[in-house]
């Protein structure tokens, strides 16, 4: 912009003060700073309003639980023009705002994402969050609107992850694809870094998460434009996608063919054996057969397939 904008930052939280301190801390490095910087704590009573007050903060209480609630407690109490969302695990980079304020280079550019790397590199079965590129889930880690366009749109949709009984699931991906349908555009700046904490967990964790991934076929029957940016055609989530659910009808057959379970599992074990180094093969292996479980599961539940 040729212009300086109003930048305000909204820090949704939950009872997870010591992360708050340092997003806090991250914040206060931000150069250009932020106009305003507003702490939805989520029904803490943990100190961490009085913390973030400590620090400059505006807090609100939000009205309604969720992680959309207090996002949209927390924009509906900030007045600038540009109005930027990260989380309470998150530390952006010190140019971060600048760099978002600086994509939106054009009047219909309504929303733009910045790229979140992990805090540092990650164990094989640690949670963190990686994004490199706009590939459709618009994750409100590292992202800002126009608050004319959260006005028009009425914000995040609270009751969006509360139909599969969710506390936060998928409502920063709406919003972003009801801006897109609305006719806003979108950009990436791959300079407004988001350094996103790491949380130690362990293999079963991990199929956790995994077996989490049936909600999304959920999100694509409510969000159905994503669809088009799936890696691997519109039904499938994973490129290896087709030869696990093939290999996982293969453990099915072989109990009374073997001949024929081996047949359905070859192309997948050919493609480990291209994409998979040999000391990952089971982590791989566990994984995708048990998220190809969930989201079979997922599809016959929300009645949306994806495999």
């Amino acid at each position: 912009m040729t212009r300086q904008v109003a930048v305000a930052v909204v820090v949704p939280t939950h009872r997870r003060p010591e992360l708050l301190a340092c997003t806090l801390e991250a914040l206060g490095r931000l150069d250009p700073s932020p106009a305003e910087v507003v702490v939805a704590a989520d029904r803490c009573g943990d100190g961490t309003e009085q913390l973030a007050r400590a620090r400059g903060a505006t807090v609100v209480i939000p009205e309604h639980q969720g992680a959309a609630a207090a996002r949209n407690a927390g924009w509906q109490a900030a007045s600038a023009e540009i109005v930027a969302f990260t989380d309470d695990d998150c530390e952006p980079e010190p140019a971060w705002l600048g760099h978002l304020a600086g994509a939106f280079s054009e009047e219909r550019i309504g929303l733009v994402q910045g790229r979140t790397l992990p805090a540092h590199p990650p164990g094989p079965n640690d949670r963190t969050i990686e994004v490199t590129s706009e590939y459709g889930l618009y994750e409100s880690c590292n992202i800002a609107y126009r608050r004319c366009l959260l006005e028009e749109l009425r914000g995040f949709d609270e009751g969006f992850a509360a139909a599969i009984g969710a506390p936060h699931f998928g409502e920063d991906t709406d919003l972003a694809w009801r801006a897109r349908a609305a006719g806003w555009g979108t950009a990436f700046a791959a300079d407004a870094v988001v350094r996103h904490a790491v949380f130690p967990s362990g293999p079963f964790a991990a199929l956790a998460r995994e077996w989490r991934k049936g909600r999304l076929c959920y999100l694509v029957r409510e969000v159905p434009a994503l669809r088009s940016n799936l890696p691997s055609g519109r039904l499938c989530l994973r490129r290896q996608s087709p030869w696990a659910q093939l290999a996982l009808a293969g453990t099915l057959v072989a109990a009374r063919r073997p001949v024929a379970g081996a047949c359905l599992w070859a192309p997948y074990a050919m493609w480990l054996a291209r994409n998979r180094p040999l000391g990952d093969l089971a982590r791989s292996v566990a994984r995708d057969m048990v998220g190809s479980v969930a989201l079979l599961v997922g599809s016959v539940r929300y009645r949306s397939l994806l495999l």
